[in-house]
């Protein structure tokens, strides 16, 4: 059960996030943002690779062409999400509405999931979560501001 509070760890944060940076897009515009926090996440994974020795054990994972292409095509996914998150969703609405609406990517990465490496990432329990994901969308669309 330790992955279900990494997890909800993980989504405080992303709450936290958003928080700060309704806050930041006032003064900066989200390429700006991206930009900062690029670098500082830079920093600190070079950091973490020099300290762990495993920089060269990394660039061997990167020779492979499919990984390579993998991982930098899952790099412009991120940045196109971040980009349409910050600059758009986040700064026309407020963070609390924009992340209960991207909290629908359970959905697609499900879709993503069976289209992509035909996984089916889903069980009973599952899909009732994504039925109650769905109804609160749909329900902030219908009720909300």
């Amino acid at each position: 059960m330790t992955w279900f509070w990494l997890a909800l760890g993980a989504a405080a944060l992303w709450g936290f996030g958003y928080t700060i940076n309704q806050v930041t897009l006032k003064h900066f515009s989200a390429v700006e943002l991206l930009l900062f926090e690029s670098f500082v996440v830079f920093s600190v994974a070079a950091v973490y690779f020099i300290w762990r020795g495993d920089f060269h054990a990394f660039m061997h994972k990167l020779a492979n062409p499919k990984q390579l292409a993998l991982i930098i095509l899952s790099s412009f996914v991120y940045i196109a999400a971040s980009l349409l998150i910050l600059k758009k969703s986040i700064s026309a609405s407020n963070a609390a509405l924009a992340a209960i609406i991207e909290s629908c990517y359970p959905i697609f990465t499900v879709l993503f999931a069976f289209i992509l490496f035909g996984e089916l990432q889903l069980n009973l329990i599952s899909a009732l979560g994504y039925l109650l994901i769905l109804s609160g969308i749909i329900i902030v669309k219908i009720y909300g501001h």
